[in-house]
């Protein structure tokens, strides 16, 4: 990035209001520096009202297919373990930011993502399965920040369709900045793992592979991503895709085949239709 590039970004900052970390969150992750057991995580969940609801009605969505219906916080956080609520916690607290972007449909791609990357992590082995979760929950959260800033910014999503362009590239060339940069500071501001704060910078900068800068597990969730969106891109609003022009180069990296992506992409059309029943 050139000097005057950081320049304009560091005036874009002064004027992108970056939502707090919200007080519910910075209580989980302080509790689980301090080892808090389950009940405690529980406890201080149920403090926000609107956000135990929204943990029920997630784990009762079809994503997690269970038999029966959870009543309660307690048996919710129960079945999902520390691990995963925190998580399930920190990716629906992006409800709290608000603004003018779609928050359903914004959601229903991150979910889609981060469920298909989760997946992805556990196919290929060796790969942190939560950041992968984690991440695809938050790749995209500049998009819920920009529209604050840009009046017009739903009017560049909308050109955006269809474009054999990085939505990127768009972005710079309409507002000076884009989604990446901010859902990385956002993601920063957070205080979330400075492996998915790196790796929210860089998702759509395929050039880290080829530089040697970026560390390889922060590649990993990279090229997940990539093959994520890939396989979900029937679902997406917005169909560029940095897979299909770098596909070769991507599979190299996850020493994948063509038999892999076809089995990848059986199971995964298997998994969002789960998803969307």
């Amino acid at each position: 990035m050139s000097a005057m590039q950081k320049e304009i970004d560091n005036q874009l900052f002064d004027n992108i209001i970056i939502p707090p970390r919200p007080t519910i969150l910075l209580r989980i992750q302080q509790a689980q520096e301090q080892d808090a057991d389950l009940a405690e995580i529980t406890e201080l969940i149920a403090q926000d009202i609107g956000l135990s609801a929204a943990v029920l009605k997630t784990i009762n969505s079809p994503y997690y297919s269970l038999t029966n219906k959870v009543t309660s916080l307690t048996q919710a956080a129960s079945l999902l373990g520390i691990k995963q609520i925190s998580i399930l916690v920190t990716g629906l607290s992006l409800r709290k930011i608000g603004g003018t972007l779609n928050f359903d449909l914004f959601w229903t791609h991150s979910v889609e993502i981060s469920s298909t990357s989760a997946f992805i992590a556990k196919y290929l082995g060796g790969i942190n399965v939560c950041d992968a979760q984690l991440f695809g929950l938050f790749h995209d959260s500049g998009k819920i920040l920009l529209p604050q800033q840009f009046d017009d910014y739903q009017d560049t999503l909308k050109i955006a369709t269809g474009l054999d362009q990085s939505l990127v590239a768009l972005e710079r060339h309409q507002h000076g900045t884009d989604h990446a940069l901010v859902g990385a500071l956002l993601s920063h501001t957070w205080c979330l793992p400075t492996t998915i704060t790196d790796a929210i910078r860089h998702h759509h900068d395929i050039t880290v592979f080829r530089d040697g800068n970026v560390p390889d597990h922060v590649l990993s969730l990279l090229a997940i991503n990539h093959l994520a969106e890939y396989l979900t891109n029937h679902n997406n609003d917005y169909h560029y895709s940095q897979w299909s022009i770098h596909a070769d180069e991507l599979m190299e990296y996850l020493h994948i085949t063509e038999n892999d992506l076809t089995d990848l992409h059986s199971q995964v059309n298997n998994l969002l239709t789960n998803l969307s029943d």
